[in-house]
């Protein structure tokens, strides 16, 4: 009944997600999405621009602890855990993470795939791996009468799953299994609220078969008795009267194997006091791209409503039709040119038109400078001013990237849990030796060697440095930051110690970051040039020397000032001057 209760207080949070994401889909994705035409989808540009400065790539994880002892292991699990993570394309999983944390909440579960997992999973996943996944909100289930989601007394997702796994499976309960029946992949929750499955699938695969039988499974976490039981969908929604006395019986009921943390990890990036559920920052902006999209429709149409008409006197109805059949260009002859006046019914309302403006630039602003952070051209006069304005745009989003960045260390913590208890598995590393780039050394960490030490002793810190999204560009001044504040003035003291600066190398990863593979051509190795004598001429060089240096300054139109502009050129004139706020222009 909790279970029940709690499904049903979180149907408003689905309807409104799935309305959200009918407005990023727009109506041309598939027949569930929004009715309305959306010519300026700023939920969807909200969603790619910060989405993929959330987890752009790959997490690569730093792996460091204060034990000094156990150092040299954890520095041989690093290499191993960063290939790890890229064969599982985490990244996928993670960033669709993301945007479901951008409209209300992200969902991950880290645990040991099952034979069900493994089914479901097209046997990809072998059964007793590690594997991550995401729960979407539909599926979701939690105890809503906690303050924090680290209160839950229960929390679950549902999965679905092929019934004639779980049949001949006999680590489900026989008397549950045997009174299993197929379940049809529903358009709606029992709750009443439509599921967000549909918006790509439609109507029209409601009724339609499927390959094969398939159920729905619930699987709920109790953190307290540390136990995970297995469900199916009817003893969650409503107890079956024929069995175990009308009360459900669980398929599954086993211990939690997993980090304390157990088997759900949540990412939200605003809190609400006193509450454990996040809100999403798509939420905020929800209202002004519902008024933006309604506004600029109206400006569509009345657009198209726009006519120009040639208004003829009456009795003038030759010179009407000459001036009708004339070509662009051509004179034709009238008796009574004062008979004809052009007349332009119609058009784009401009007070419509500066709302308009004016609500896309309250956006980009409440998004954080959204068009500077998608690099949609200048925003100011000036290259500074720009600069200035990305740091800005940038500490906006600071918080929700940290955010990110803890949900991410969080998740791997919890697969290298997994991967630390495994009793077969070998942590190979190779590192390369300083100086002898052909030789190489290997490192392997044996599960004897992990059994020696507990997970919790490592006390383990993971950062994944990765996260942030660097251009190339940006790579190549850091780069020749370090060349000339770092490598230049230390070059004396690396030379003593035996260290020389590749310039062939640095040149070429210049090429590579600049997109110029000529660069490489234009190199070549040579022997150096002999030392001069110290009796030759050489040039001499002046005592004193002078230089002059001019600044100029040729500052590129920003959108703001273009958009300005052209309201003023729409607006109507007084004695010959366009009017703006009250006022002829000066």
């Amino acid at each position: 009944m909790a279970m029940q209760r709690s499904r049903l207080a979180l149907r408003r949070y689905r309807e409104e997600r799935r309305e959200a994401v009918r407005q990023m889909v727009g109506r041309h994705w598939s027949e569930e999405g929004t009715q309305e035409k959306v010519p300026v989808n700023l939920i969807s540009k909200y969603v790619k621009i910060v989405g993929r400065s959330m987890v752009p790539k790959e997490p690569r994880v730093l792996l460091s602890t204060f034990d000094r002892a156990h150092k040299p292991m954890v520095s041989a699990c690093q290499t191993w855990v960063n290939k790890e993570i890229e064969q599982l394309r985490l990244a996928n999983t993670l960033q669709r993470c993301v945007i479901d944390g951008l409209f209300s909440i992200g969902i991950c579960k880290v645990a040991l795939g099952t034979p069900a997992d493994s089914a479901r999973m097209s046997w990809n996943l072998k059964a007793g791996s590690v594997f991550c996944e995401r729960v979407d909100l539909d599926d979701f289930v939690f105890d809503i009468h906690a303050r924090d989601f680290q209160e839950c007394s229960f929390i679950g997702h549902r999965y679905r799953v092929p019934l004639e796994v779980i049949r001949d499976d006999k680590h489900y309960n026989r008397q549950a299994r045997e009174a299993l029946v197929a379940h049809y992949d529903q358009a709606f929750n029992l709750e009443g609220d439509e599921r967000i499955s549909m918006l790509g699938r439609s109507y029209y695969g409601i009724d339609s078969e499927e390959f094969e039988d398939l159920i729905d499974l619930w699987e709920v976490y109790l953190p307290r008795h540390r136990l995970v039981l297995t469900l199916a969908d009817d003893s969650l929604t409503g107890a079956n009267e024929s069995r175990a006395g009308g009360a459900g019986v669980p398929l599954r009921e086993q211990p939690w194997l997993g980090p304390d943390t157990g088997p759900y990890h949540l990412l939200g990036y605003e809190r609400v006091p006193g509450n454990p559920m996040p809100k999403g920052p798509i939420q905020d902006l929800l209202d002004l791209h519902y008024f933006i999209n309604g506004t600029f429709r109206k400006l569509m149409q009345q657009a198209n409503r726009q006519k120009e008409v040639t208004l003829i006197q009456g009795g003038a109805a030759e010179d009407g039709s000459r001036i009708l059949e004339a070509d662009d260009g051509t004179m034709p002859r009238v008796d009574n040119p004062q008979g004809a006046k052009v007349v332009s019914f119609g058009g784009p309302n401009q007070q419509n038109f500066a709302m308009f403006g004016q609500a896309y630039d309250l956006f980009n602003r409440e998004a954080g400078n959204l068009e500077l952070m998608g690099g949609e051209g200048p925003q100011s006069r000036t290259l500074g001013q720009d600069k200035m304005l990305n740091a800005n745009a940038s500490g906006q989003i600071t918080d929700m990237q940290d955010q990110t960045t803890i949900f991410v260390a969080d998740v791997v913590k919890a697969m290298m849990w997994y991967w630390w208890h495994d009793p077969q598995k070998v942590m190979r590393s190779v590192h390369s030796v300083q100086g002898l780039p052909e030789f190489n050394i290997q490192r392997f960490v044996k599960p004897q060697d992990r059994q020696r030490v507990n997970f919790a002793e490592l006390d383990i810190r993971i950062d994944p440095y990765s996260l942030r999204h660097q251009t190339p560009q940006e790579r190549m001044a850091a780069m020749n930051q370090v060349v000339s504040q770092i490598i230049t003035p230390m070059m004396q003291i690396l030379v003593q110690q035996g260290i020389a600066f590749d310039a062939n190398a640095y040149l070429q990863k210049l090429g590579e970051y600049m997109d110029a593979p000529d660069l490489a051509e234009i190199l070549t190795i040579m022997e150096p040039p002999q030392m001069s004598s110290p009796g030759m001429n050489r040039p001499g060089k002046p005592g004193t020397t002078s230089r002059t240096y001019e600044r100029h300054s040729s500052g590129a139109a920003s959108r703001y000032g273009t958009d300005i502009g052209r309201m003023n050129a729409m607006a109507p004139k007084q004695n010959g001057q366009p009017q703006t706020n009250g006022s002829p222009m000066r």
